[in-house]
């Protein structure tokens, strides 16, 4: 019984190690095989590498800056995602909502609102013609790229529907985020040429664009870093533009009303010069008040106006750019060496597997057969 036991092992090492030599022998017998296998991945690594588009990539980084009493409580890009949430990330106060608060910039670069406005925004290329991203990604799009499912449709069904229809239903769609079918693929296309990437732990957002021309992947993310800024300040800033506008208004109104009360006070004095009678004063001891009270009302409001203008100044975010945009020199993709030998490892392993796998296979096919 003990004999049979120690044994065991050996005779699975024994068994493990003639199927190791056979496998290593079988490997070395089709050496030919792999090799005519690998050097045909090879060749079709490079010719893959040298047909890929060329691709260059431009980047820029930058870090908001904000208050210092914001500061105090979180970090600079964490208290600006704060403001602009409305969430007080005092570290006495830390929810979950503030924790989720930074995401708001992903959040706008993801909505299709903020996509679409920038597909209007205008590029210039190297012969300075002018011209929008939306209509560069159609220049881009291929002619080879045939729809024949929409082709048929269009000429086929698309002739008996009747226009007006889509004229009443274009009124409707002004009220909704409605997106084209073309505006849908512009926007996943768009999407696939830039990345915006947020470090809230050191506080930064890197903007990256990619496109087969330099001039217009720095163009990209110029504009986008402008419009993703010009953003943020928008959503940061809206309540305290409301309240200004709204103290603006206020002030104004109560400016013209002051104005002519004090006409009004102005002419009664001088068309009562040599009266002194109770009447006279007691009317002019009424407008006095009045003229008072609304020139404390006045001097009020004209205080709230210049409060909510220095806030408004104080909570604009400012950004301060790190690494500025630049045209790159050199491309970024294709890696082609590292396609190359990406090819050549795949050629090597497959030939490899499928030598090893061909004989079980076979037999596996002959059992089921049987």
């Amino acid at each position: 019984m003990n004999e049979n036991m120690t044994n065991s092992p050996n005779n699975f090492e024994e068994e493990d190690s003639i199927d190791i030599i056979a496998l290593i022998k079988n490997i070395w017998v089709a050496r030919k095989f792999i090799i005519k296998v690998t050097v045909s991945f090879f060749i079709i690594g490079c010719i893959v590498a040298l047909t890929s588009p060329v691709k260059y990539t431009s980047q820029t980084t930058f870090v908001p800056q904000v208050s210092e009493d914001q500061m105090s409580n979180s970090s600079s890009l964490g208290a600006l995602a704060s403001s602009l949430s409305g969430i007080n990330l005092s570290t006495n106060e830390v929810t979950s909502d503030s924790y989720l608060s930074p995401l708001l910039y992903t959040n706008i670069i993801d909505s299709e609102e903020f996509s679409l406005d920038l597909l209007t925004k205008e590029l210039i290329n190297l012969n300075s013609e002018k011209l929008t991203i939306k209509e560069y990604l159609l220049s881009k799009e291929s002619s080879f790229n045939f729809d024949p499912i929409g082709f048929i449709k269009k000429y086929t069904i698309g002739l008996f529907l009747n226009n007006e229809i889509t004229e009443v239903n274009s009124d409707i769609f002004k009220n909704y985020n409605f997106i084209s079918d073309e505006d849908y693929y512009l926007l996943y296309s768009f999407r696939e040429k830039f990345i915006v990437e947020l470090n809230e732990k050191e506080g930064f957002i890197n903007v990256l664009a990619v496109d087969e021309d330099a001039f217009i992947s720095s163009q990209l993310v110029e504009i986008i870093t402008k419009s993703l800024q010009s953003k943020i300040i928008d959503i940061r800033t809206d309540k305290v533009k409301g309240r200004l506008e709204f103290s603006k208004k206020q002030y104004e109104i109560k400016q013209v009303e002051f104005d002519l009360l004090q006409k009004k006070l102005a002419e009664f004095k001088d068309s009562n010069k040599n009266i002194s009678t109770a009447r006279f004063m007691s009317e002019l001891q009424k407008l006095e008040s009045e003229y008072q009270l609304q020139q404390s009302i006045l001097t009020t409001l004209a205080s709230e106006y210049n409060n909510n203008k220095i806030k408004l100044n104080k909570d604009t975010p400012i950004f301060s750019v790190i690494d500025e945009v630049s045209v790159p020199n050199l491309r970024s993709e294709p890696k082609r060496g590292l396609l190359v030998i990406i090819y050549v490892f795949l050629g090597f392993v497959l030939s490899i597997g499928f030598v090893i796998g061909k004989e079980p296979v076979s037999n596996l096919i002959k059992e089921i057969k049987d």
